[in-house]
C-alpha cells in the first residue's frame, strides 16, 4: 500500500514537474517563435535572389532584421531592386505598412569633374584604391576618381564615365534611385534625391577640411552665399556642417535666382524624368 501511494505521489510531482516547465517554455520562449513565423512570412515576398544589396548574407536573414525593425526597409534598397509592384504591395498588406514607392528618386554627382591632375596614377583601378593615396591623384580631394566602382554596382545599366571629363555620368531615364551607387564611392559624392528636384551642386568640396597643397577645382563652390542670398523664400539653405549651399528634398523648390547668379555655374538645373 505505502510502495502504491509512493508511486501515484511521484508521478504525480514528475507530472506537476513537467507541467511547470512547459508553462515555463511558453511563457518565455514564445517571442522568438513568433519572430521565426514572421520572418519565414516576410522572406515569402522577398526575391529570394541572395545578392547581399540589402547588407546581409541573404533574403532570409534580411527578412529577419525586418521582422525585428521594420523601418529597415526605408534604407534598404532592395524594394526599389525588385521592380515588382504587386510584390511590394502583398509584402505592406502582411506588415501592415504601406510600401508604395512614392515619388521617383534619381542618383546625381556631386562633382563637374574639372579638377587638375597632380600626377600619373599608377595603382589598382578602382575609386576605393586612388582614395588610399595622398587622398586621390586630383588636386581637389574631393573630385571623382573616375574609375567607376558605382558603374559595376548599377543594375540599371545608368551610369557611365565621361570620356573627356573622366567622371561618371548617371542617365536620369535609367536610373531607379536604388542608392548602390551611393555606398561605391569612397568620396561620397552620389546622392539619391527626388527626381522633381530642380537643381542640385555639382561640388562637394568642403572649405571647413582644407587639405594642404590641395585646392579646388576652377568650377567648385567658392563658399559664396550668393545663391542663398538670392533666394527670397529660402529656396537655397546654407548646410553649416559641410559649408555647402543645401536644396531641401521635401520641399524641391526651384531657384532659377541661385542658378543664373552662381559665379561658378556650379548648381545644374535638371528637368524631372
Amino acid at each position: 500500500m505505502d510502495n502504491t501511494v509512493l508511486i501515484i505521489v511521484s508521478l504525480t510531482l514528475v507530472g506537476m514537474g513537467c507541467g511547470i516547465a512547459i508553462f515555463l517554455v511558453n511563457r518565455f520562449l514564445p517571442e522568438e517563435d513568433k519572430l521565426l513565423k514572421k520572418t519565414e512570412e516576410i522572406s515569402k515576398f522577398l526575391p529570394g535572389m541572395n545578392c547581399g544589396a540589402c547588407g546581409y548574407p541573404g533574403c532570409f536573414a534580411y527578412a529577419g532584421e525586418i521582422a525585428k525593425d521594420i523601418d529597415i526597409l526605408q534604407t534598404s534598397p532592395c524594394m526599389v531592386l525588385m521592380n515588382d509592384d504587386k510584390k511590394v504591395k502583398a509584402l505592406g498588406n502582411a506588415l501592415g505598412v504601406d510600401l508604395s514607392s512614392g515619388d521617383k528618386k534619381v542618383a546625381v554627382v556631386h562633382c563637374g569633374g574639372n579638377s587638375e591632375i597632380l600626377y600619373e596614377y599608377k595603382g589598382i583601378d578602382t575609386c576605393k584604391a586612388a582614395a588610399q593615396l595622398s587622398s586621390g591623384f586630383k588636386k581637389c580631394p574631393y573630385g571623382c576618381f573616375g574609375f567607376g566602382d558605382c558603374v559595376n554596382v548599377c543594375p540599371e545599366n545608368a551610369i557611365s564615365i565621361d570620356p573627356e571629363k573622366k567622371i561618371v555620368v548617371i542617365d536620369p531615364d535609367k536610373c531607379i534611385g536604388c542608392g548602390l551607387c551611393t555606398k561605391e564611392c569612397p568620396q561620397n559624392l552620389i546622392e539619391i534625391i527626388p527626381a522633381k528636384m530642380p537643381q542640385y551642386l555639382a561640388c562637394n568640396y568642403l572649405s571647413k577640411k582644407n587639405i594642404p597643397g590641395r585646392e579646388r577645382c576652377p568650377l567648385g563652390c567658392i563658399h559664396c552665399r550668393i545663391c542663398v542670398k538670392a533666394s527670397e523664400n529660402e529656396e537655397v539653405t546654407w548646410n553649416e556642417e559641410k559649408d555647402l549651399p543645401f536644396f531641401d528634398p521635401e520641399k524641391c523648390v526651384p531657384s532659377p535666382a541661385a542658378v543664373e547668379k552662381c559665379p561658378k555655374k556650379v548648381i545644374f538645373e535638371r528637368n524631372e524624368t
